[in-house]
């Protein structure tokens, strides 16, 4: 069972648009280089894509039986996407695996509230920009993990 919107239902079709807008969006930010919100919308995007996954693959789910909750959890939701077997033993290592460890470690949902100073000085503290690499090429390098991760979910949705 979809969730229900006054007039239209959504589930794991609308988080699978919603992403991939999200991810558009990004990338329009990143290339005026509008480094916070495009952050912020490239970790949104990997979210719903995420949860696309698993709302097209659990049944329970759909069904209004079972409730995703995971709040903003990235590689829980990385976790439940294994647990449906979607994913074989070798996909363990994979690029999913590493693309989407770099998006949980560089992405907050608090960050909507973030100016993009505040994700420079943090991502300064992860070590993630620093003398050799600025935050623009830190952006750049995040909004395609981001990608990396939304490309093989789709996949994983055409299953």
């Amino acid at each position: 069972m979809s969730k229900s919107f006054k007039g239209a239902s959504f589930g794991g079709s609308e988080y699978r648009k919603g992403a991939l807008e999200r991810l558009r969006e990004s990338q329009l930010l990143l290339s005026n280089e509008q480094f916070a919100g495009s952050i912020y919308l490239a970790g949104r995007g990997v979210e719903g894509m995420l949860r696309a996954v698993i709302w097209l693959s659990d049944v329970q789910i759909q069904q209004g039986k079972k409730a995703l909750e995971t709040g903003h959890d990235l590689r829980r939701l990385l976790t439940l996407i294994r647990e449906t077997g979607l994913l074989g033993p070798e996909d363990r290592n994979d690029e999913l695996g590493a693309a989407l460890q770099k998006v949980a470690r560089l992405w907050k949902n608090e960050l909507r509230f973030s100016s993009g100073r505040f994700i420079e000085t943090w991502w300064w503290s992860l070590a993630e920009v620093n003398k050799r690499r600025s935050f623009k090429q830190a952006s750049r390098e995040f909004f395609e993990a981001c990608s990396v991760v939304i490309k093989r979910c789709e996949a994983l949705c055409q299953r």
